[in-house]
């Protein structure tokens, strides 16, 4: 049976996203606003972000391999007939961002308009938002990630071209990459009403849910494109190049690139900041419009 207050707290939430969703120049709670004043377009410029993508797609990690060979032909890294092979079982890794602000930084979001507020009609305090992103005609279209990577091969030498006699040796290549969506991403917040009383209303969001296209998980519908800087000695640049697009391009590395989005969003800290940032955000409009809908004849439903 529906809880009776359900309808109530979806009132609520439907005059909230009204208000989100009211381009006003007057409308500071204007989401895309809202978005640019609390320093998430463009994200990661003042911050220090590093995400690490392994790539274990078979003909990735086979032509990554063959790097190992290509370096030993001209620079013989091996003692007397040891060969300079791929490490087995050890994949080659991807590294976005640095340890510096600004070496991966994330912007278009925003573009992004609030497509539905929902609560659980048997539970009306745990809510539902499902944002949509890259919909609205006069902000930059797409969610592009642009910052510096680094595609890492592990190579050893062996004497029999299929054992390590030694350790491994990372052959590091560097450069810049672009990631862009083109599709409709869509972000899914699960959140909580923690706090009511009169006048007084706490959320805490529990979950934030990135999903890239329409199509995910089969496609994340997002091109990435780079730019080698340096590559391992002996290395052919236009292979090494192709190599590192392949490996951004695979479903491996766009799947660890959603996966490493997803964890950024989902970082307590973030979570503690957008409960924080939505109880501000429909408290102070529900108090400011004189809509405050959560007084004593209310609360009795309880």
């Amino acid at each position: 049976m529906p809880d009776p207050l359900a309808p109530i707290i979806q009132k609520m939430l439907n005059q909230v996203m009204g208000m989100i969703n009211n381009p006003s120049p007057s409308n500071s709670y204007y989401f895309p606003t809202w978005i640019k004043a609390n320093g998430y377009d463009p994200y990661g410029k003042d911050k220090v972000l590093q995400w690490s993508l392994s790539i274990t797609d078979p003909t990735i990690v086979s032509q990554a391999n063959a790097i190992c060979p290509t370096i030993d032909i001209q620079d013989s890294p091996c003692p007397d007939t040891q060969s300079f092979i791929g490490v087995p079982q050890k994949y080659p890794s991807v590294t976005l961002g640095g340890p510096n602000p600004g070496q991966l930084v994330v912007s278009g979001a925003q573009n992004a308009f609030m497509k539905s507020m929902t609560c659980d009609p048997n539970s009306p305090l745990q809510l539902q938002a499902v944002m949509l992103l890259s919909t609205l005609p006069n902000f930059a279209k797409n969610v592009v990630i642009n910052g510096d990577f680094r595609f890492t091969q592990y190579c050893c030498c062996s004497a029999d071209g299929n054992v390590c006699k030694g350790p491994p040796v990372p052959e590091v290549g560097t450069g810049t990459f672009s990631a862009t969506c083109n599709s409709t991403p869509t972000i899914t917040l699960f959140f909580d009403i923690t706090k009511l009383s009169p006048g007084v209303l706490n959320i805490a969001v529990n979950k934030i849910n990135f999903v890239p296209s329409a199509d995910w998980p089969g496609s994340a519908d997002i091109t990435v494109k780079i730019d080698i800087k340096s590559i391992p000695k002996t290395s052919k640049k236009d292979a090494y190049n192709n190599l590192a697009m392949a490996a951004f391009n695979s479903a491996d590395g766009l799947k660890q690139l959603v996966q490493q989005i997803n964890a950024v969003m989902n970082d307590p800290s973030q979570l503690a900041f957008m409960g924080a940032a939505l109880t501000n955000v429909i408290d102070g409009y529900l108090k400011s419009s004189h809509q405050y809908p959560f007084d004593g004849s209310y609360l009795a439903l309880f």
